[in-house]
């Protein structure tokens, strides 16, 4: 009878550190310590992010988003998602909404960002106007590339600083806001 205890506590013990681990390099929880994305997200907010489709799958395919015109690419972001992204190795990673997919041609002029000549529906920023500043396009994207910007144009340090983001330095994108618990909330 012990022993059957035992090893059935031993058996459930190892069923749960299993999973821990998978969840652990599925999901990661980040803290929000910019600005940048309000109103969707304000400092010292909590969220959980799908690290699917973020640096694992980048080593075993690279993204092919090709000219198939669609929205998804093979890491499976879509235009739009909010995503965690590391911009430098000594900095935190960088939360900002994904603006341009691998292959396309990002352009703003006059206070409107354009996707392949086409302008984007940007209708989360509530009349807030996009400014330019060093990479203001047209820029086209490499085949693994990705364009962010911040909710909060006016004081986001993004790609219009820095340039596109490399597929294997995206961490995964944001699936729900946990803190704090009354501003709970699941993203696309």
């Amino acid at each position: 009878m012990f022993q059957r205890l035992l090893l059935e506590l031993t058996e459930s013990t190892l069923v749960a550190a299993i999973l821990f681990m998978i969840m652990s390099a599925l999901l990661g929880r980040f803290e929000i310590h910019q600005s940048s994305m309000e109103p969707t997200f304000f400092e010292g907010q909590r969220v959980i992010v799908s690290q699917v489709g973020g640096r694992l799958p980048v080593q075993l395919a690279r993204s092919v988003h090709a000219a198939n015109a669609t929205e998804t690419t093979l890491l499976g972001l879509e235009r739009g998602q909010i995503v965690v992204f590391e911009q430098t190795p000594n900095e935190p990673p960088l939360i900002k909404r994904l603006i341009g997919l691998p292959d396309e041609t990002v352009e703003i002029r006059e206070s409107i960002v354009y996707i392949n000549g086409v302008p984007l529906d940007e209708s989360y920023l509530h009349g807030v106007l996009t400014t330019c500043r060093t990479y203001c396009g047209p820029l086209t994207l490499g085949p693994d590339e990705y364009y962010f910007m911040g909710d909060n144009r006016t004081v986001s340090r993004d790609s219009r600083d820095f340039g596109p983001i490399p597929a294997n330095q995206i961490v995964g994108h944001v699936v729900a806001r946990f803190w704090p618990l009354d501003q709970v909330a699941a993203f696309p």
